[in-house]
C-alpha cells in the first residue's frame, strides 16, 4: 500500500488538517468473462468488472481506520451501463463479485481499531472468515470485536448485529454472539481454532430465522511427515426459527504434500449430515461446486450442486459425500495449472430428481486452472470446470472463465 500524510492530503484536497496521521492506499481490479451452462440447461455469459479502493489511516498509539471502497462491482451492460435494468436483480450465474449490485461507490469494509486494556477493539463494518471457508467464507458483518492473548493462545469475543430491517421494531433484530480461541498446540507445529457461538433475537417473537441456534466450529492443521493435513467441521443447529431447526454436522479433511519442486498434490474427502452449512466459498476443488465466496462470488457457481442445505425438518435424512484430488503444477516460474477431478454422492430424500425419484446421485466433476503471473501486479487467469449432473438435474453442466487481476 502506499503512503501518504494526511498533511499532504489535506494540502491535496485544499482543505486544513486537523493533525497529521499516516494514510496507507491500496486497491485492486478484477476483470471476468465467464460462460456457464447451469442446471436448467440454459447459457450465460458476460464480462463483470471490480475495481476496490482500500486505506489504513493511523492516528498514532495503535489507533486505526480500515476502511475499502467499491468504486464498481457489476457486470458490463453496454451503452446503458450505470442504469437500473427492469428485471435485473442477478441470479445465482449472473451475479458480479458480489451478491448485491454496485453500480454506485458503496463502503466494503469499514471499521476503527484501537488498543484497550491487554487487547485490541474493532469497531464496524468487518470482513468475516472462519475455519478454512467452511462455516464462514469472506462476509461481512456490523461487528464488535475484542481480540487478546492468554496463555499463549489468541482469545476473541464478538457480537454480530446480523439483521435489523426495521428501525424501532425489536421484533425483526438478529443477532450472533461468540467466543473463540486460536494458536498453536505446544511443540507439536500443530495449530488449532475453535468458536462457539449463540443467534439471539430482538424479542421472544422475533423473526430471525436463526433465533436460538447453536454453533460449534473447530479445526486444527498441522503436518505427518511431509504431508499437511487440515480437519474441521461443525455443528449448526436448534433453531427456533425458519431454518437449522434440526442438528446438522458437517466434517471436512483436507491433505497435500510436495511431490517435488514443481508439483503439489492434494486430496479432501466432505461429509455433511442433515442438510448442514457449507460456506460459498468452499473449496470444493470444482469452479461448479461452491469456490464462491460471500464477497468474491463466482459466477459459475452451479446452487443445485450445493453440499450443504438449511437444516430444516425435511432435509434431517439428507446427506451429501465428496471425494476430490488435484494437482498444482509450476510449468514455469510464471506459469501454472491446476487440474482436479472429483466424485459427489448427492444422498437427498428432501429433493427429487429429474424422474420424480428421490435425490441419490453420482456426479464426477473435472477442473482445469491455468495461472500466468504477467508481472509482479497482474496475474491472469482462465478455467474451465465440467460435471456429469444429467442424472441429477436433466443435464450436465459447465463453466469457463478468463480474466485477470492487477493489485496495487
Amino acid at each position: 500500500m502506499r503512503k501518504l500524510s494526511a498533511l499532504a492530503l489535506a494540502g491535496l484536497l485544499a482543505a486544513p488538517a486537523a493533525y497529521a496521521a499516516d494514510i496507507q492506499f491500496g486497491g485492486d481490479v478484477d476483470a471476468e468473462y465467464f460462460n456457464v451452462r447451469d442446471a436448467s440447461d440454459t447459457h450465460h455469459d458476460g464480462f463483470r468488472q471490480r475495481i476496490r479502493l482500500q486505506s489504513v489511516m493511523d492516528a498514532g498509539n495503535g489507533v486505526q481506520l480500515h476502511t475499502r471502497l467499491n468504486l464498481f462491482n457489476d457486470r458490463w451492460t453496454g451503452d446503458a451501463s450505470g442504469v437500473s435494468i427492469a428485471g435485473d436483480s442477478g441470479t445465482d450465474d449472473e451475479r458480479p463479485f458480489s451478491t448485491r449490485n454496485h453500480r454506485n461507490v458503496e463502503l466494503d469494509y469499514g471499521f476503527v481499531q484501537m488498543p484497550v486494556g491487554p487487547g485490541t477493539l474493532r469497531v464496524g463494518r468487518q470482513m468475516a472468515n472462519w475455519n478454512h471457508n467452511f462455516t464462514t467464507s469472506d462476509d461481512r458483518r456490523d461487528r464488535i470485536l475484542y481480540l487478546s492473548r492468554l496463555g499463549g493462545q489468541t482469545v476473541l469475543v464478538g457480537a454480530d448485529r446480523r439483521q435489523d430491517t426495521t428501525t424501532g421494531a425489536r421484533e425483526d433484530d438478529g443477532n450472533l454472539f461468540y467466543a473463540a480461541s486460536l494458536g498453536a498446540i505446544g511443540d507439536t507445529g500443530w495449530n488449532y481454532g475453535v468458536l462457539a457461538a449463540y443467534f439471539t433475537a430482538g424479542a421472544s417473537n422475533g423473526t430471525y430465522a436463526l433465533r436460538g441456534a447453536k454453533l460449534l466450529s473447530p479445526y486444527v492443521a498441522g503436518s505427518v511427515g511431509p504431508m499437511d493435513l487440515t480437519l474441521g467441521g461443525h455443528y449448526l443447529g436448534d433453531s427456533r426459527g425458519a431454518v437449522f431447526t434440526e442438528n446438522t454436522y458437517g466434517v471436512f479433511l483436507k491433505g497435500g504434500f510436495d511431490a517435488n519442486e514443481n508439483t503439489r498434490l492434494e486430496a479432501q474427502v466432505v461429509y455433511t449430515d442433515g442438510g448442514n452449512l457449507v460456506a460459498g466459498g468452499f473449496d470444493s476443488y470444482s469452479m461448479l461446486i461452491h469456490n464462491s465466496l460471500d464477497h468474491s462470488a463466482s459466477a459459475t457457481r452451479i446452487g443445485a450442486l450445493n453440499l450443504g442445505g438449511l437444516g430444516t425438518e425435511g432435509e434431517e435424512d439428507d446427506n451429501v459425500l465428496l471425494l476430490g484430488v488435484r494437482a498444482k503444477l509450476a510449468v514455469t516460474p510464471d506459469l501454472t495449472l491446476t487440474p482436479a477431478l472429483g466424485w459427489v454422492n448427492y444422498d437427498k430424500p428432501s429433493m427429487l430428481d429429474p424422474d420424480g425419484d428421490e435425490l441419490d446421485e453420482d456426479v464426477l466433476f473435472l477442473d482445469l486452472r491455468a495461472d500466468f503471473q504477467l508481472n509482479p501486479a497482474t496475474n491472469l487467469y482462465a478455467q474451465i470446470g465440467y460435471a456429469d449432473t444429467e442424472d441429477m438435474v436433466g443435464n450436465n453442466t459447465s463453466g469457463f472463465v478468463t480474466g485477470m487481476n492487477v493489485r496495487f
